[in-house]
Formats: C-alpha cells, structure tokens, sequence
C-alpha cells in the first residue's frame, strides 16, 4: 500500500525531504509558482494551495517551507489538522544532498531489538514504520503522545491503515525500551514518565552513526583551554586595520566563508577557517587547499562535490546537524568531533568549534546582522546571498540567544565586539580598547 503525501513547498526543502521518500511513497507538491520545472519537483504533480484545500484537504500535507506559521495558519482557518511541518523530521531530511546515513542506522539499530516502542506519533514514526515493513515485514507499536489532538489520531488512523497504535502508557506490556521519535527528547526525559524504560533518542542521534565522526578532530578538544579568541565575520563594519591588529597582537582568530578575499591585502590570516553553506562549499571546492597560514580549515559535510575530491590534511569534514526550530532554541553541540548544530549562521558553528577547543572568551567581531541595511557596503556577499541571510536574520538573533544560554551555563564569556550592527544578544566591547594595555 503506497504511503500518500502533499509536500507544500517545491523548493529546497521539500526536494531534500522527498529525496528520502522512495517510490513506496505516492508524493505530489503544492506550491503557489506552478510553473517550476518538472525536473525541480521530481517530476512529481504540482498544484496550487487552493486545489489542495478544495479537492484534497483530507489527504496528509508535509509544509516545508521556512514559513511554517503562515501556512498552519490558513490550515487551521480552513479546519485542516492532518499536516506536519519539516521540524518534525531530523536533520538528515534538510541536507542538500540525499544520502541514508540516518536510516541505515535505524534499520540496523531497531533490527536487533524486540521489546521497544516508538514514542511519538508524526511523519518520522510513520516513515520509520514503513523503513522497518520494508526491510523486515514488522510494525512496530508507535505510542501515541498526550498532547496530539484525538482528531489527527483519526486522520492518521483512516489513512495510514497499518501502523499500530498504542494509545496509553498503561498497553506498555514487556516493553523495555521506549525509543522517541520527537524532537523533545530532554523534556520527555525529565518528565519521567517513562523512568521504568530504558528511553533512547532515535530523532536527534547522529552523533551514533559512526560516518559523522571524525576522529581527527578529537586533536582539538580543549587545546586552547582557558584562552581567549576572535571570530571574525564578513560584515561591513570590518576593517582591514582590525585585522592588521590581531595579526600584531597574534590573538587566535576563527573566520569564514569569503574572508579569503581580504588575504591580498593583509598579513592577517585566520588560525581557523569555518566554512559548512553548502553553496559556499561547492563555489570554493577547489581553491581551500591554496589558503597557505591557516592551522585548520573546517568544512561541513554538506556538498557531495567537495568531498569527492582528495584534500590537505589540514581540511576536517565536520558533521552539520540541520536542526530548524519552530518556538524554542536550536541545541548547541557538546562534541565538534561527532557534529554541529545549524544555527542559520555559520558565526554558531564557529562558536560551536571554539567552545569545543577550551575557549573561556569569545569576541566576535564584523557580525553586523544588518545586512539589508548595508548591502551597498557589504563586499563579502553576493546579492542573491544577502537576500537568503535577510531572510534568516530572526533565526539567527535566536541562534545567538542559545549560544550565549550555553555559555552562561558553562562559565564562558562571549562578547560582540563588532562597531555597530544590530546584535545585542552578548555584551557590547570595545574593539580598540581591548589592546590598550597589551
């Protein structure tokens, strides 16, 4: 029986979370421009979001868009709860290139257990409950939330036939593990509702699957340990003397993406180089290796292109966790070697690193997060980047907000540095004062 699906959105991220969708999927898309190519839609049917709501509202609808509340919102006007929105799938459903890291691993993981349930009704236990069919002939018991609604339990049960529901704690006979499926895993965890079970994370477990570890890595864990460093991003507010500046001090600098343009008109070359934009990584695949002064080059996993290729030693593949979040902040990583969360911004994944690396003071500087403002001043970014960073900016601003809740935690420091710009989540610095008795 083919598992059918709407996919609003016929975008990026809805073609990365159809590449995971076989043909044990029936997959059409909504999408307001019904004039995109076939080939950009999997050649798959597009109709418009008036056509979905008139002829087939009752059938399940994935929005994968990053304007998930606009669309819940014409939903709900309409009396539509039988949708999902792509928070409710782990990262490997966002990267920008299909790969089945994540599904092998739960194939391979749920296959040599027997007394488990799955935690959690939405698509994700759906789809693991058509991987474990496919690969097994099994259904496993999917333990239904309190918090859904008893109206999209009836939808789900009136179209996806098969699956077999556990409807309270109280049907959990024999049941050892509880695995959970939801990207909630911390809060389900402290609630101790399930204290009696072993509870094991399935939906934010890629730091298990052993092909996003590097373990080359591991050499930087804590080696600048109680230091101070820099982050230098690419925003209009930087100067060529700040750099010249932390080159004469030699202060520990991490940098980004198109700093490398400046590398001709200045000593100054970062320690780190950061780089996890798939676009990034694909436009500069071939030039890295060149970048000479620079003591690791960090680049995600996230362009198949790039790492087709054999590079220097001192380029690292990280894991790149594509963790949108809708109402709450983004996890922030505990082990570079194992993964980095997306924070929209790769100032995060830097942040991520020099955390990772002992770092207790972190200065940030050119992070303008004004971009729209600047952009006649802003000679790092191409327009069409820009645009796509605007269009991000509040998830960023939140992405900050949770860097410095992880800080705070553990006794480290982060400060903006950056002359101006719109950043107030960290305390304010004065750049040039921070040399004055140096």
């Amino acid at each position: 029986m083919l598992k059918k699906l709407w996919v609003w959105g016929a975008g990026d991220i809805g073609k990365r979370i159809v590449n995971h969708l076989d043909d044990g999927w029936e997959i059409g898309f909504v999408d307001s421009n019904r004039q995109l190519p076939t080939s950009f839609s999997h050649q798959k049917k597009i109709i418009s979001v008036d056509e979905y709501l008139k002829a087939y509202s009752d059938e399940f609808i994935l929005i994968a868009h990053l304007q998930e509340e606009e669309s819940i919102r014409i939903l709900c006007e309409n009396h539509i709860p039988n949708y999902f929105i792509h928070c409710d799938l782990p990262g490997e459903f966002k990267e920008p290139y299909a790969r089945n890291n994540l599904e092998k691993y739960i194939i391979s993981y749920l296959g040599t257990r027997k007394n488990y349930v799955l935690y959690g009704l939405n698509l994700y236990s759906i789809i693991i409950d058509y991987w474990l069919r496919r690969e097994y002939g099994i259904h496993p018991y999917i333990l239904v939330q309190e918090d859904i609604s008893e109206e999209l339990v009836d939808k789900i049960k009136n179209q996806y036939t098969e699956l077999a529901l556990l409807e309270g704690i109280e049907q959990l006979e024999n049941i050892e593990e509880v695995c959970v499926c939801s990207g909630n895993y911390t809060t389900v965890n402290k609630s101790n509702i399930f204290s009696k079970y072993s509870l094991i994370d399935i939906f934010d477990c890629s730091d298990k699957i052993d092909s996003y570890h590097n373990s080359l890595i591991e050499t930087f864990r804590n080696i600048h340990e109680g230091k101070r460093c820099f982050v230098v991003a690419t925003g209009p507010s930087l100067k060529m003397e700040d750099l010249d500046m932390l080159e004469n001090k030699k202060e520990i600098c991490f940098s980004v993406n198109q700093i490398f343009r400046v590398f001709d008109k200045t000593n100054w070359k970062p320690d780190y180089y950061v780089m996890d934009d798939y676009r990034e990584v694909n436009n500069n695949k071939t030039i890295v290796d060149s970048w000479t002064g620079i003591k690791g080059k960090f680049v995600g996993d996230t362009s198949e292109e790039f790492w087709k290729i054999k590079h220097k030693e001192d380029v690292y593949q990280f894991h790149k966790s594509y963790e949108y979040y809708m109402n709450r902040l983004p996890k922030f990583s505990d082990d570079f070697s194992r993964k980095s969360y997306t924070g929209l911004t790769v100032t995060y994944t830097c942040i991520q690193l020099a955390v990772y690396m002992g770092f207790q003071e972190i200065y940030l500087l050119g992070v303008d997060c004004n971009y729209k403002k600047n952009s006649r001043n802003n000679y790092f970014f191409a327009e069409k980047q820009k645009d796509t960073m605007n269009h991000h900016e509040d998830n960023m601003f939140i992405a900050y907000r949770a860097a410095e809740e992880y800080a705070k935690s553990h006794g480290i420091k982060i400060y903006n540095a950056t002359r101006g710009g719109m950043l107030e989540v960290f305390e304010r610095v004065d750049f040039d004062k921070l040399f004055h008795n140096s």
